[in-house]
Formats: C-alpha cells, structure tokens, sequence
C-alpha cells in the first residue's frame, strides 16, 4: 500500500533539525580527528559526507537521517546531538511551558521518536513509567501535542477510573464516544458508517460492532480473534493516509480483552507509521503486567519518570500544628 503524506504539514523526506553545535565538534576528536571521518563513514555504509558534518557544525539544520547516522556511528542516543532550543528553521513544533515534572530530556527523546516515525514511515513504541505524580500524563499530552503539529492523526486513551477496554480504543480510533448514539442513530450505526467510510471491510465492521453491541452469535475464540483482527485492520486503514499516535494512559488499567488484543495489534503494525505511547503506574509491590511475552519483546524507547523532589523549605501541616502547640505552650 502507497504512503500519502500529502495532507500533512511536513514531508516525510525533509525534516531537518539543529544539532547541538559544541558536542558535535567534540565528536570526530573521538575517532581521529575530521580527516579519517569520510573514510570510517564509508566502511560502515552511512550516508555521511564531510559537507554534511561541516554544514551540521556551522549551525544549519541538517536532514533527520544524518542525525540518526551521526547517533548511529558514536553510539550514542540521538536526543544528544539535537538542539533543545527551537529556531525558525527546525519542523515547526509548538513550544510548550517548561513542566515541573517533566525534564527536557523526556521532551527531546519523545521528539525524536515523532520524527522518526514521520520520516521512516514506520512504528515505534514509547513506554512510559513512573509512580504517581511524576508527570506521565503530561509527557502523553506533550506527545500527542507535538505529533498532531507534524500532521498526526492523534489518538488518545484518558486515566479513567475504570478500566480501558477495547471497545473503548475501537470508538476513540473512529472518533466515537461511548454516548454517541441516538434512539434514531443507535451507536452501532455510528460505527458501522464510520468503519465503512475507512474501507474496512464488512465482515471487520460487524467485529467492531459486536464489541459493544449484543453477544456474538459466534463462538468465544472465533469471536475475540475477528475482534482481534478488527482492531488490526482499522488501525491500519486509520495510518494509511497520514502517521498515526495512539497514547494509552495508566495502561495498567487495561482489561484482559484490551491487553490480549494489544499484544497482537502492536506488533502487527508496526509496518505502519504509527507510533504507540503507553503510561504505567508503578506502585509498590508487585507489578502487574497487563502486557505479554510478545510485547515485551518488542524494541521500544523506555522513560522512567521520577517525581519532581520534595521541597525542603516548607513544614508539612503536621510540622505547622507541633509549631503551633509548642507556641501555645511557651506562653501559658
């Protein structure tokens, strides 16, 4: 299936960003020096010339592809040679506010990964984790932000109380939601007309339908694995146009049907330029994984988040209360 990147802001091909200028030229002193760069570049297949480097190091943005080489090269991650500062000729991203609890260094790796979907046409998996409060909400935010300004389809799964289903990641993937439906445009219709317009096929749609409506005439197994498909399928035809976000919050609410259907779906499309966010709460004991073996697999670019340090120079109510009786004391 052709790519058509034609609605989208940015082409794929041409993304250029800024290198941090002063860890570039410390570079080459690595590996002797700018003079045997060309030859090295070559023996490991890189697209990497001289002009390109000395562009890089005058302070002019450079192709995306030379930043993966470079990062490919020095083994080193690619967020270390991008410019965290944005100038009027890196992709136009929007600048967000600085968050308490969330550095630039998530920011910047999360960017890159945008990127990288955007100019590979191809999937990518971000894994974030922390505990409470240490900002993963925000980075899903951030991310889904900065993806939809690049021509993004954003798609994105809320921390709710209860739990994610799949009929919920069905319904958000057709731009759907669950009270959608109408006495005279029942929700199925909706999504029977929504599925229809993407091209899924007919035998998908009544997959997604029977994710919320009556129970399947088919039996259990046959029914979850056409689910399954539907899923997969969907999601596809939602990439084929344009790259796709799907961000899924407190992921460790998932229920057994989501989680069993992620496991299948992810892998399955990770031809396609979709780029999978995941947020997990980590608590204190043991972790559930709401993921398999064949996710777990999978490569992935993780952040474990922390919360932002507790402020020192403040007394707790509990320290404000003692102060106030020891006060009282003193004076009777």
């Amino acid at each position: 299936m052709t790519l058509n990147f034609a609605s989208s802001p940015i082409q794929p091909f041409d993304a250029r960003v800024m290198l941090d200028v002063h860890s570039l030229k410390a570079l080459p002193q690595r590996r002797g020096g700018r003079e045997s760069l060309s030859e090295q570049f070559q023996e490991r297949r890189l697209c990497l010339t001289r002009a390109a480097i000395k562009r890089a190091e005058s302070g002019k943005p450079v192709p995306y592809r030379t930043v993966r080489h470079l990062a490919a090269f020095y083994g080193i991650g690619v967020e270390t040679l991008i410019d965290a500062e944005p100038t009027d000729q890196a992709p136009p991203a929007r600048r967000v506010p600085d968050l308490p609890d969330m550095s630039d260094v998530e920011r910047l790796q999360c960017r890159a990964v945008i990127d990288a979907v955007h100019v590979g046409c191809r999937g990518r998996i971000i894994d974030v984790q922390g505990v409470a409060g240490s900002g993963k909400s925000n980075l899903l935010s951030f991310g889904a932000r900065d993806a939809r300004a690049r021509g993004y389809t954003c798609v994105v799964l809320d921390g709710m109380p209860t739990a994610h289903t799949a009929a919920g990641l069905m319904l958000a993937l057709l731009g759907l939601q669950a009270d959608a439906g109408t006495d005279t445009v029942p929700l199925a219709d909706l999504v029977r007309s929504r599925c229809a317009a993407l091209g899924v096929s007919p035998v998908h749609v009544e997959a997604c339908v029977g994710l919320i409506d009556a129970a399947s005439e088919w039996p259990l197994p046959a029914t979850q694995l056409l689910q399954t498909a539907a899923l997969c399928a969907l999601v596809q035809h939602r990439a084929a146009n344009r790259p796709l976000l799907i961000a899924i919050d407190d992921l460790q609410c998932a229920d057994w049907q989501l989680a069993m259907i992620l496991n299948v779906v992810v892998p399955t499309t990770l031809d396609y330029p979709v780029l999978w966010m995941f947020a997990t709460r980590l608590e204190p004991g043991p972790m559930r994984r709401p993921l398999g073996v064949r996710m777990d697999a999978l490569a992935r670019t993780t952040l474990h988040l922390t919360p932002p340090p507790v402020r020192t120079d403040r007394a707790d109510a509990a320290g404000v209360h003692r102060l106030g009786r020891t006060a009282g004391q003193a004076t009777d």
